[in-house]
Formats: C-alpha cells, structure tokens, sequence
C-alpha cells in the first residue's frame, strides 16, 4: 500500500512535468530569442516533456508490478528510479558548476539582440525584450547604458533614452519616463535600473529555496520508492 501512495507522488511529478513542459513548448517564441537560437526552448521543453513521460511509465511498472506481484517488472521499475535519481544529481551538479557560463551566455545574446535586432517593431527580437523588461522590471542586459547611440534603436531614436518597455509600470508609465539621449535618461527615477541578466539570476536565488525543497522531496521519495519495491520484490521471492 505504501508503495502505491509514493508511486503516486511519483506518477503526479511525472504529470506536472508534462504540463511544465507543454507550457515552455506553448510560450517558447516568447523568449527563443535570449538563447540565441529558436529552437532551443522547444529541444528544452521536449526534454521535460519526455522525462515526465518516462516517470509516468517508470510509475506504470510500479503499479503492474506490485498488483501483479511481478519480480521483473519491479526489478526493471528499481532499476528506473535509480537512473533518475542518478541523472538529477548529475544535472545538479552540472547547473552549479555552469552557471557562470549560463549567465554569460544569456549576456552576450541580449547584448547582441539589442545592438543588432531590436529596432522598436513588432519583430520577434523587440517582443523578447520588452517582455523580459517588463516581467523583470530590468532595462538592458547590463542596465540602461546598455542602449546607447551605437545600437540599432540608439541609432534612430536620438530622443529618447531608452524603450518604453523599460519605464516603470510599464505598460501603464505616462509619458516621457524615457525622455533623454539613447542610454542616457533624463531620470532614472522612472525607469528601471537594474540589468535583465542580473534581475532574472536573482530571481534564480530568491526561489532556490523553494527549488531546492521541491527537488529534495522528490529524491526523497524516490529513495523511499526504490527501498520500498527492494522490499517487495524480497517478499515475493521468499513466498515463491
């Protein structure tokens, strides 16, 4: 019974991961622009989608196995949570030691966007910034300065400071919050200062916590599971 009630834990991750995933592939064109290339978001979506798909089968062997009372099938279900917990340890391990060129990589591409791309028009480029500087209240990849007379917004709004997408309150800011020379406001009181690349990292920080306690109770679990189904795979070899 108990093996059940963890399994389910186990089937629902696999459930929830398969709804992440479907969202990331649904919202991908979105932000497909800061990775530098479009069809990355998608590669990363089906890969959650994929691991939720193989947690929920790994869940299926679980249940045939333990009703059925199937040595193979829970041998091959041990076996599959193992590899789990082994592939997340090695994707954590591998996020911690690459995060710096993470962070880097993400900086280069929206400098570029901004130098090259981003022109004010309903392009695909333009749209990814003005999101990410809405949703993070952050201005440039390194900050405001970032859109200076060099860029290809810079170069045809001598005007303005920067886009509108960096005001705060945007897109409800009032007008001239952007007034000034390109990457040169007239007030930084009414824009946001911060860069994209620092807002969205600390962002990362601020929800480690409740990161790391999901991904804990899940390995947890899927300890538990793995004793668990040991156990009963013990007990039917003695009964047989």
């Amino acid at each position: 019974m108990l093996l059940f009630i963890i399994n389910f834990c186990v089937w629902a991750v696999g459930i929830v991961l398969i709804a992440v995933g479907a969202y990331v592939m649904i919202e991908a064109d979105k932000y497909s622009y800061l990775f530098g290339d479009e069809d990355t978001l998608t590669t990363v979506a089906g890969i959650i989608i994929g691991t939720g798909c193989f947690i929920f089968f790994v869940g299926f062997c679980a249940c045939c196995g333990a009703i059925k009372e199937i040595v193979c099938l829970l041998q091959v279900y041990a076996f599959l949570i193992v590899l789990v917990i082994i592939l997340e340890v090695v994707a954590a391990i591998l996020a911690f030691v690459f995060q710096d060129d993470l962070i880097k990589f993400m900086e280069e591409n929206i400098n570029k966007i901004i130098e090259e791309e981003y022109d004010g028009s309903d392009n695909a480029a333009t749209q990814s910034i003005d999101l990410v500087q809405k949703d993070f209240n952050c201005c440039g990849a390194t900050g405001y300065a970032d859109w200076d007379p060099q860029t290809l917004w810079g170069s045809t709004n001598s005007g303005l400071a920067v886009p509108e997408s960096c005001c705060k309150n945007y897109p409800n800011h009032g007008n001239g919050c952007n007034a000034g020379t390109p990457g040169n406001p007239t007030s930084t009181n009414k824009i946001n200062i911060d860069g994209c690349v620092d807002a969205f990292t600390n962002w990362i920080q601020d929800n480690y916590l409740i990161v790391g306690g999901v991904c804990l109770g899940l390995l947890v679990f899927e300890i538990f599971a793995v004793v668990f189904a040991c156990c009963l795979i013990s007990g039917i070899n003695k009964e047989a």
